[in-house]
């Protein structure tokens, strides 16, 4: 049975649309790990990403692995190029299971403005913050685990405080 207090990700719907194609959002009976996937996102606001199923986490995480990102192949990738001032996306993939059954959105890109680009993921990791701040205090059983829960936290908390 679920217990929120031990469960150390928020989890919930998320909305994904990519130049008019909906790629996930309430009512398609699909849970993501927010705070995972807020993350992750934060993570390409310097960095380039290449869309990898096989061997990358993803950017938008299902959370059904037992620790924080990690193991779990259900999730959303596509590929993030920074060029000069623009934020280039593509490749996008939804895995939507763990034997790797996926749905590619060929074609889907879209370029825009590395100022638009951050404020949509900032916007993103302040509402899963919220959310997650909201949630039952968590009982953390190990000191990996907990290890692992203040790392996780103190990076969200130094990039999203970096981007702001």
């Amino acid at each position: 049975m679920f217990n929120e207090q031990e469960d150390l990700c928020s989890h919930g719907e998320i909305y994904l649309n990519v130049a008019g194609t909906i790629i996930t959002r309430t009512g398609m009976d699909e849970e993501w790990g927010i705070s995972e996937s807020a993350l992750a996102l934060l993570r390409t606001l310097d960095k380039e990403y290449i869309c990898d199923i096989e061997n990358e986490e993803g950017l938008i995480l299902h959370g059904c692995g037992t620790m924080l990102m990690l193991g779990c192949p259900i999730s959303i990738h596509w590929t993030i190029n920074h060029i000069g001032e623009n934020v280039s996306l593509k490749d996008f993939v939804k895995v939507i299971s763990t034997n790797q059954k996926a749905i590619y959105y060929e074609g889907l890109h879209i370029e825009l403005n590395e100022n638009e680009y951050r404020k949509q993921i900032v916007s993103f990791a302040l509402q899963a913050k919220e959310l997650f701040n909201k949630s039952s205090e968590k009982i953390i059983s190990n000191e990996f685990e907990r290890s692992m829960y203040t790392d996780f936290w103190t990076e969200y908390d130094y990039l999203l405080n970096k981007y702001k």
